[in-house]
């Protein structure tokens, strides 16, 4: 009896082994789901762009049918980005991906990404919420790399400033550092991060272009905001005429060697803002115009990275920034008449920090 027990027991433990393996043999068959999913407005287009997903073949785009309240597959790809064009004008849209592998005839499927939501602009090529929840995307995973977004020669865009979308190498290189990251040990290790101007410059080719890889925005932190003006896109104010903030006011500065976009401004006169500054990509939050530095910009900075960027607040927690934040800008804001490339559906220009917070993380 004893030895019919013991050879029960083993044929059921050989039993579970082997759909245990037949389960984990299964799952490696499964691609990986993509991340860092994006969906940019450009004018009456959608771009949707993603990191793809370890061994896949390709991806499944869907799109929510209003109509019928659910989603249908609207296009496969097989590169990282798929442009959706002819959209309606004033119309928000919601997204979401999934890879797919086809391995022996067969095809296997990861689960799908977090939906993705997008505003098309009524009459401008864009919006101030698309170019916030643009700006954010690289939030808490792009470390700041010297020369990061620009070309070799040091004059220019680079190939990771007209980039579509963002680059998976990005956060491969934040998951590889610690808190001790020095970005003076990584100077021009292009394609692993952002600098300042390589971020704002990123940031604006992603609203107004489809396409990777034409023209581009990075210039030197001092004079983009004058050249975006220069443009005919918005107004520029030279730091000592500045007297407010309004969403996605881009600010730069030559004394400071700095440039930085505001997410918006708190009643006692501190300033959230997101910026490529060492360690990297991150949310800020200014001391108040008097210099205290515990501010209502620095509670709500800490509070978003904390709770949506948690590895990164673990590493590096420091979300204050000095008075000299408002004191040494220039200004560059952008007209949202709709007439150029801007305007301002959801209000944000009326709107507190706060409240363009919870809007762009929660809706």
């Amino acid at each position: 009896m004893k030895a019919k027990r013991i050879l029960l027991t083993a044929l059921c433990m050989m039993l579970v082994w082997a759909g245990g393996e037949r389960q984990i043999q299964g799952a490696s068959k499964k691609p990986g789901k993509p991340s860092g999913v994006m969906a940019t407005a450009v004018k009456r287009n959608v771009v949707l762009s993603w990191v793809k997903g370890k061994k896949a073949t390709g991806t499944e785009i869907y799109l929510y049918d209003k109509e019928k309240k659910k989603y249908r597959k609207k296009a496969v790809s097989k590169a990282s980005r798929h442009v959706i064009k002819g959209l309606k004008p004033g119309v928000n849209y919601r997204f979401k991906v999934r890879s797919y592998r086809k391995y022996k005839k067969k095809e296997y499927y990861s689960g799908f990404s977090k939906t993705v939501k997008v505003s098309m602009a009524a009459r401008g090529e864009s919006t101030i919420k698309n170019f916030l929840k643009t700006a954010a995307a690289p939030v808490g995973t792009t470390l700041y790399i010297w020369g990061g977004g620009w070309n070799k020669a040091d004059t220019g865009t680079g190939n990771d400033g007209k980039r579509i979308g963002l680059n998976g190498e990005w956060n491969r290189f934040f998951l590889s550092q610690n808190s001790g990251y020095n970005y003076k040990k990584y100077r021009y290790r292009r394609g692993k991060g952002l600098d300042c101007s390589g971020f704002v410059g990123w940031t604006v080719y992603n609203i107004r272009n489809t396409v990777p890889g034409k023209g581009g925005y990075v210039r030197k932190a001092k004079d983009q905001p004058k050249l975006f003006a220069q443009k005919g896109w918005g107004t520029y104010k030279i730091k000592s005429k500045v007297t407010d903030y309004k969403a996605g006011d881009i600010m730069g500065s030559s004394s400071c060697g700095h440039v930085w976009i505001v997410i918006g401004s708190c009643k006692d006169g501190s300033v959230v803002l997101v910026h490529s500054s060492p360690k990297g990509v991150q949310i800020s939050g200014t001391a108040t115009p008097s210099g205290k530095k515990k501010s209502q910009a620095l509670a709500l900075a800490r509070k978003y990275m904390k709770k949506y960027h948690r590895k990164w607040y673990k590493r590096y927690p420091d979300c204050s920034r000095g008075r000299s934040y408002l004191t040494q800008y220039g200004q560059m804001r952008w007209d949202i008449s709709g007439d150029h490339i801007m305007e301002d559906p959801e209000g944000y220009h009326r709107k507190s920090a706060e409240a363009i917070l919870k809007d762009i993380y929660e809706n």
